[in-house]
């Protein structure tokens, strides 16, 4: 004869199997994003707590705002006036950006490869289901902060995150790269710490001794010409001369990768300098087509290699970098060949005085 379980028993079987399963990084993913999870995911028994039901409504309706505000015109944009001009990229290249992953996919979807660079920490993503009450609601309310301030901006500041990342647990950038791989509707299908030895092949490595950050995703909703995986890393590397020289495994690893899309926003003009020359020169030399606002090769050097649409409205730099007005640009705008822009990008954030540069190499 069936004996037939207390509810209580029940529930206390239900979650101890629940607790002996893996975490699934897709099932973090989700979580940071404030998405559903799987029945099975052992994350479903701190969904009740008071810290994640206030950590859903507030990444919910930031994940909303932010989709309603920008990226949805991101979107619309780049499919008319950007993807019809690309043959299928294999590698965006996305150079002082950080593990800013929103912005490039929205622009460049359905790409096999996707590498991110900066200076933000790597970071850890903690055990949620043994993290006290209290502790879970500070992590999870200094998580949705930082969101909320590059949501905002679209761009990370590197010393503000440098401040940011360590308190309340929010230690790097892990958690930030699972939320925008999930809130741009991709499974996380693993995620790994990674390495570049000297012939510049990625290989896994342990937490202490990475140099980036690799996630395998897919689309949750794929294209009949969607690559069934793609592949996101981001890597903390100095790219000054002094950190990217010719036969440096970074050099090797993205010379692997040739003819590939760069992207560039709110690059901090730092390729308008005499330390960056080298990036500068190996992204003109490498990208079949380029993307940026104003802050990243200079205009009147890149239209020596690329035939150049412009978008939106040249106003000059903000105030911190007036130094790096560029006379070539104003002219070019003043001539009316300028392209409408609907929304704000970089350090310009307003629609009425943002710009875009969108290169086809000659």
């Amino acid at each position: 004869m069936l004996r037939l379980l207390s509810p209580l028993v029940f529930c206390s079987l239900l979650f101890s199997s629940l607790a002996a399963q893996e975490v699934r990084y897709n099932d973090i993913a989700r979580f940071v994003a404030a998405r559903s999870l799987p029945i099975e995911s052992p994350l479903q028994r701190i969904l009740p707590t008071p810290s994640v039901r206030k950590h859903f409504l507030e990444t919910q309706e930031l994940s909303a705002t932010w989709e309603a505000s920008r990226l949805k015109a991101i979107r619309q944009w780049a499919l008319t006036e950007i993807q019809p001009k690309l043959s299928r990229p294999q590698c965006v290249k996305y150079m002082f950006g950080g593990p800013d992953f929103v912005h490039v996919v929205s622009v460049f979807p359905g790409v096999p490869e996707y590498i991110l660079v900066g200076l933000e920490p790597l970071g850890t993503v903690p055990d949620f289901l043994a993290m006290p009450e209290l502790e879970l609601d500070r992590y999870l309310s200094h998580l949705n902060y930082t969101l909320r301030s590059i949501s905002r901006r679209n761009f990370f500041i590197t010393k503000e995150m440098r401040e940011d990342f360590g308190k309340e647990g929010v230690d790097g950038v892990f958690p930030v790269l699972l939320y925008f791989a999930s809130l741009t509707g991709h499974d996380v299908i693993d995620a790994s710490y990674v390495k570049l030895g000297a012939d510049g092949a990625a290989v896994i490595a342990s937490a202490s001794d990475a140099e980036g950050i690799w996630l395998r995703i897919k689309e949750e909703n794929p294209g009949a010409l969607d690559p069934p995986e793609q592949n996101l890393y981001y890597f903390k590397t100095d790219l000054s001369n002094a950190g990217f020289k010719g036969g440096s495994p970074f050099h090797k690893f993205l010379s692997a990768r040739e003819g590939s899309v760069g992207y560039l926003k709110a690059a901090s003009f730092l390729m308008h300098t005499e330390n960056f020359t080298n990036i500068r020169n190996y992204l003109v030399g490498d990208c079949q087509f380029l993307l940026q606002d104003a802050s990243g090769i200079p205009a009147d050097f890149m239209s020596q290699y690329y035939n150049l649409t412009f978008y939106g409205k040249y106003v000059g730099p903000i105030d911190m970098f007036s130094e790096y007005d560029q006379p070539w640009l104003h002219q070019v705008y003043r001539s009316g060949v300028a392209k409408p822009l609907p929304f704000g990008t970089g350090y310009r954030m307003r629609d009425e005085d943002s710009v875009q540069i969108f290169g086809v190499r000659k």
